[in-house]
């Protein structure tokens, strides 16, 4: 990982306060619009991505946790939504519709506070593999597609790997 200026001015808070301001996007194909939520900030913000395209954020009670690996691809994210009213269930219910499953979409982002016309930290495509609803509000965990699977796509078996004919007698 490159340490930039930026992340330093973060450690560095003698010019006064500076840090990450976060924020998570939810998409789904049948959903009628993107979530677009903020961590730390109460109004509305405009935010550049890392493409050009400027989209505005709405504060959220949000909670990001990060998974602990970031120097691979591993990754992992859990978002904790306070209550919004009733909008997630029903864009939850427009999922269970479908005859195919089709997981909703998570990208992270983190900015350095002041500076918005670029993010920090991208973590995109994080495939939404569990949505829990309590009292409190909505989760979501989200992770790299494909980070539970294994192997590389070739089968293995004694007539193609002779090797292996020790396993098969």
């Amino acid at each position: 990982m490159i340490v930039t200026d930026e992340m330093l001015s973060v450690l560095d808070q003698s010019s006064g306060p500076v840090g990450l301001l976060e924020c998570i996007e939810v998409s789904h194909p049948n959903w009628p619009r993107v979530l677009r939520y903020i961590v730390n900030g109460s109004e509305p913000m405009q935010l550049t991505h890392e493409d050009g395209q400027s989209f505005t954020y709405s504060y959220a009670p949000l909670n990001i946790t990060r998974g602990n690996e970031e120097e691979n691809l591993d990754q992992k994210i859990t978002a904790a939504i306070g209550d919004v009213g009733s909008e997630i269930p029903d864009l939850v219910d427009l999922i269970l519709q479908d005859k195919t499953r089709v997981s909703p979409l998570l990208n992270y982002r983190a900015y350095v506070i002041g500076k918005y016309d670029m993010p920090c930290t991208i973590s995109k495509d994080l495939e939404v593999i569990v949505i829990t609803r309590d009292w409190k509000g909505t989760s979501f965990e989200a992770q790299a597609p494909g980070l539970n699977d294994s192997g590389n796509g070739e089968i293995y078996s004694a007539s193609v790997d002779p090797s292996l004919e020790g396993f098969y007698s």
